[in-house]
């Protein structure tokens, strides 16, 4: 026998000994996998073991630099990353609250010849922030800053100065900082690129800056793909692995100890039900994050963005901007409810199936006009200034008709009545309702 037929007999003698194999692995189920458990969608099983860290979820979102009458923001993540590790090994002491009852004295209180400023877009609790960075930030009173909300981190780098700033209630906790502030200077100057020059609202009927002119972003397409159900039954459950499944209509339902989640088909949206313990005192960020860090990379950079009332949004982030939608993809959606149960809420997690995940080169740039003008014209079309909170960059979610692929186009978003909308659908809006 030549030696070729022995390598061909000894090769069908190790692909039937394979077959019967993986027979037996699918039909005789030696690992006690429940067939009932099986899921209908075609995504890959994720990991969810890694799960996101709640500093990167609550990273502040954009860093305004005041250098002496220049002022520049940058929102890049790794700039505000480093930043915020200088502040993790920052002392900070001596800690005092002053509320000021007029406007002018709230506002000369923020005024910097040489200082920088970490921003979020909505508010955020003194406590959340040491916990989540590991802080010490305690006032004699700790009843006083047991519910402080802030939306800026101000820190004077002349004084050495840190104040946590309450627009709402024109409040500020300031204190001392003892940190390296010679690495914060190098971080700044290390950044050319990255800052965008802003002005100062001169009527001062707002709490951020604006672009005088205008400014150009780089246009995205993404690959996007449909996510595994698995992954938020793995995320969402207690115990996953004893989750339930009636998938006999078209949407698919999971059940199991008091915890629901529906998989919309058509819409290709998850929601998720469960009882929480909690009071009107509940840290409602804190605790919607718990489930939120458990996605993991799968969805790519979520941060904190939103929060009113009992409804926080969590959104993806493209280079430093968050993705708006129609359709609900780009934003993780988190309500609260009384449940009837004293010392219980109801907690509802809504989000989409679909993500963005890898990008495709592009040197396309948009060219969008300065937010100050925007602000001018909201105003011209009827716009109420007292309504008119921020005006921010985002990115446009726009599905390409026939192909798995995704545009985000840079575009101005403004939040007026405490909703996020875009600019050129407030326009319209506005316009509507002068005409009737």
């Amino acid at each position: 026998m030549r030696i070729s037929e022995k390598i061909i007999r000894v090769g069908l003698i190790v692909m039937i000994a394979l077959s019967f194999y993986f027979s037996y692995m699918i039909w005789l189920n030696p690992t006690g996998f429940n067939n009932a458990s099986t899921e209908t969608d075609t995504g890959v099983n994720p990991s969810v073991q890694t799960y996101k860290q709640k500093s990167d979820l609550f990273l502040p979102l954009y860093l305004t630099w005041n250098d002496e009458e220049d002022i520049k923001e940058t929102n890049s993540e790794a700039v505000i990353r480093e930043i915020q590790e200088v502040i993790n090994e920052a002392t900070i002491s001596d800690l005092t609250l002053r509320t000021y009852g007029e406007e002018q004295a709230f506002s000369k209180a923020q005024e910097v010849n040489q200082g920088i400023s970490l921003n979020y877009y909505t508010t955020f609790y003194l406590k959340d922030y040491e916990k989540t960075f590991d802080k010490e930030l305690s006032l004699e009173d700790e009843s006083e800053t047991e519910d402080f909300p802030f939306s800026r981190i101000q820190f004077d780098l002349e004084e050495n100065t840190i104040q946590f700033v309450d627009f709402t209630h024109q409040r500020v906790v300031r204190g001392k900082i003892d940190w390296d502030k010679s690495q914060v200077k190098h971080l700044l100057a290390d950044n050319p690129r990255e800052w965008t020059t802003m002005v100062a609202d001169k009527e001062r009927t707002s709490n951020q800056y604006y672009t005088q002119d205008s400014i150009k972003l780089k246009k995205y397409s993404y690959y996007s793909s449909t996510q595994s159900q698995s992954l938020f039954r793995e995320a969402f459950f207690n115990n996953p692995k004893n989750v339930k499944i009636n998938d006999e209509s078209v949407d698919t339902y999971y059940y199991e100890g008091g915890q629901n989640m529906t998989v919309l088909q058509d819409q290709q949206q998850v929601k998720f039900e469960t009882t929480t313990d909690g009071s009107d005192e509940t840290d409602l960020a804190m605790l919607s994050a718990d489930y939120i860090i458990r996605l993991g990379n799968n969805f790519g950079t979520i941060r904190y963005f939103d929060q009113q009332d009992k409804h926080l949004d969590y959104r993806v982030f493209v280079e430093g901007y968050p993705v708006f939608s129609t359709g609900g993809q780009g934003v993780i959606s988190v309500a609260f409810s009384e449940s009837g149960q004293t010392g219980s809420r109801e907690m509802t997690i809504s989000a989409s199936l679909n993500a963005i995940q890898v990008p495709i080169p592009s040197e396309t740039e948009i060219e969008l006009p300065s937010s100050l003008s925007v602000k001018n014209d909201l105003i011209a079309a009827g716009a109420d200034p007292e309504l008119l909170q921020q005006i921010i960059v985002g990115y446009q979610w726009g599905e390409i008709k026939d192909a798995p692929l995704v545009d985000l186009t840079p575009a101005w978003y403004v939040n007026y009545d405490s909703s996020w909308i875009s600019y050129d659908a407030l326009m319209t809006k506005l316009a509507e309702t002068e005409e009737n």
